[in-house]
């Protein structure tokens, strides 16, 4: 299953649960904090959770599929729409969580456990029906125009990035290397 997004108009789904789980991340490096929360394995859930994404894999339910791990959404979420070359809109308020009260948090947690997917309109109802009962939620669409919107938990719009503006960061600090 690849990472990239595929077709406007499919759903873009969060599985897992983002806690405040920063400390040793990278976000935090950025700002030169260590942090004490630091991201927690819960094997036994996070194996039903496998085992139903292998499912959805097996029964074709998937456009795509991501982890989700070193940087947290802020990162992968850029990673699949530069993949595909499409854009798409995510609110953070959707987004499964447990005790995050935060953008940046929501953005940057390295939770283990959790996936990025995109789903088509066809598969949507068999996809939610499999992951009844997990810690599942769509959280915005894939659409044509190659820009990443992200809505806060407020409803404000915290950043809109062209595909291209993402690429040329992502390229950026490796200079002639790439």
């Amino acid at each position: 299953q690849t990472m990239d997004l595929k077709v406007p108009g499919d759903w873009v789904y969060v599985v897992g649960t983002t806690q405040n789980e920063l400390g040793g991340s990278e976000y935090y490096a950025t700002l030169s904090k260590v942090g004490l929360n630091v991201p927690q394995v819960d094997a036994d859930a996070f194996a039903a959770c496998y085992g139903r994404m292998a499912q959805a894999i097996r029964q074709g339910l998937l456009a795509s599929c991501h982890g989700v791990y070193r940087g947290g959404l802020g990162v992968h979420l850029p990673m699949v729409a530069m993949g595909g070359n499409l854009g798409l809109t995510v609110d953070l308020a959707r987004v499964p969580a447990n005790g995050v009260d935060r953008d940046d948090t929501l953005l940057f947690s390295e939770s283990a456990g959790r996936f990025i997917v995109s789903v088509a309109p066809t598969n949507k109802t068999a996809f939610e029906n499999l992951f009844e009962g997990m810690p599942v939620a769509c959280v915005g669409a894939v659409t044509e125009a190659p820009e990443l919107k992200i809505t806060g938990m407020d409803g404000s719009v915290l950043a809109t990035l062209t595909v291209a503006e993402m690429k040329a960061a992502w390229n950026g600090p490796f200079g002639d290397l790439i």
